[in-house]
């Protein structure tokens, strides 16, 4: 990416990095021997998606519309196996803090979950081996690796900014902005808007990356601190998401037991144990977000940093 070319293409060489390296990935996600192929596969589906959403005004209405349909189910197939990654991973951390002799009473939880993942596995690699998932490559490796393919056309008689020097900042600050409107709303707020937060979080970060190339050797310190406060959010997400599954997994569990005899009874507290774990950790992230804000992102350092940062332009 330079500065003075046009941001359709500086938007076609982002986009077609992030394709590349998902499709990197694809071998060792089909293989399946090491998750974090799975992992790096589908964060740069979700890179790829986001840089839909940065440059889509730099083409023409329609023109990324045809891609963005395969780009949503392979994400969405990635997602499934990802998130149970995330499940047992997590529940792993919590076994590894309790006494071995209650490692059991969580088998029956891990045991749906790895189920689960191996149907959502199964799913995943349909897809992959479909021939819409092969379209999809195929097609969008040639409009990627077309220059001009799509780009919007600019009026001859008007001038109209088109070109990374002049629309970056513009792009990045918009950004700033939808971040920094949840400054009234964090006192208490609940954790549906710090989840909206984390993704205009993960979104602001990813246009700063987009554009890291052209931008001032401060750009590091501040794509650094965007994932301080990207991963307080995705943390608290992760235990939002794993305490509203545990919850009804225990509501299906006493469902189930409700129709059995007495003697047939079975007991889940380690499940409960864990979901009082999962939703202390949740309370937790929820009232150390305001002190994350106003240590990190609400100070004038941080500001100084995107300035400088964007300046070079």
């Amino acid at each position: 990416m330079i500065p003075d070319e046009p941001l359709s293409e500086a938007g076609r060489k982002v986009m077609l990095f992030h394709f590349a390296r998902m499709l990197s990935f694809e071998e060792g996600t089909r293989l399946g021997e090491d998750i974090e192929a799975l992992h790096d596969m589908r964060v740069a589906s979700r890179r790829l998606r986001a840089a839909f959403e940065v440059f889509q005004d730099a083409f023409e209405p329609g023109a990324l519309k045809p891609y963005l349909k395969g780009l949503r189910a392979t994400g969405r197939a990635l997602g499934k196996v990802r998130d149970l990654d995330v499940f047992m991973e997590k529940a792993q951390q919590y076994l590894d803090t309790i006494h071995e002799d209650r490692h059991v009473g969580l088998d029956m939880l891990l045991a749906g979950w790895k189920e689960q993942r191996q149907a959502a596995r199964s799913e995943m690699l349909e897809w992959m081996a479909s021939q819409d998932y092969t379209d999809f490559k195929r097609k969008f490796n040639l409009f990627l690796n077309t220059p001009g393919a799509g780009a919007r056309s600019t009026p001859v008689s008007m001038p109209v900014p088109t070109k990374v020097l002049e629309l970056a900042p513009v792009l990045i600050y918009t950004r700033i902005a939808s971040v920094r409107a949840y400054a009234p709303y964090l006192d208490n707020a609940p954790v549906e808007l710090l989840h909206a937060l984390r993704i205009e979080f993960k979104k602001l970060r990813y246009t700063v990356e987009y554009f890291q190339e052209v931008l001032g050797k401060q750009v590091k310190d501040v794509i650094d601190l965007l994932k301080q406060m990207q991963d307080h959010l995705g943390d608290l997400n992760d235990a939002q998401v794993a305490a509203l599954i545990l919850t009804e997994f225990i509501e299906n569990w006493e469902a189930r037991q409700a129709q059995l005899p007495v003697e047939e009874l079975q007991t889940i507290e380690e499940v409960h144990h864990y979901l009082a774990y999962r939703q202390d950790e949740r309370q937790r992230l929820m009232e150390t977000f305001q002190e994350e804000w106003q240590k990190r992102f609400w100070q004038p350092a941080f500001r100084e940093f995107l300035a400088q940062a964007v300046s070079v332009l």
